[in-house]
């Protein structure tokens, strides 16, 4: 959840899911395009899920993200801060650490 991603919304007929991909040139670990994870509905907030499907960390109606693996920061929450519709600034305490291009998928808090 660090650099420049992208979500991509797999509708289905009661819920939706957001595929992660990377949105960055930047990074040559991360292939442009690349699958990262994916982002679920989960019991009141976001389920981060990495390419296995294994939950790596959870989203927080207030869009805190607390990881549970290196690749997404297990040692301290970071926060998702809306800057204009679709788009999101990563942020760890007062420092940009990534974007996020695209939409959460539909939930019942609230969060988009």
């Amino acid at each position: 959840m660090f650099g420049d991603i992208e979500l991509s919304i797999v509708p289905n007929e009661d819920y939706e899911t957001a595929i992660v991909r990377s949105a960055t040139f930047k990074d040559p670990k991360k292939n442009f395009g690349a699958l990262l994870g994916e982002i679920t509905v989960d019991r009141g907030g976001f389920a981060v899920r990495d390419p296995n499907q294994v939950v790596v960390g959870t989203i927080s109606p207030k869009l805190e993200l607390e990881g549970w693996d290196d690749g997404c920061d297990k040692r301290q929450p970071v926060m998702i801060r809306r800057v204009q519709p679709s788009a999101y600034v990563i942020m760890n305490g007062s420092t940009p650490v990534g974007t996020i291009k695209g939409r959460f998928p539909r939930n019942g808090f609230g969060a988009r």
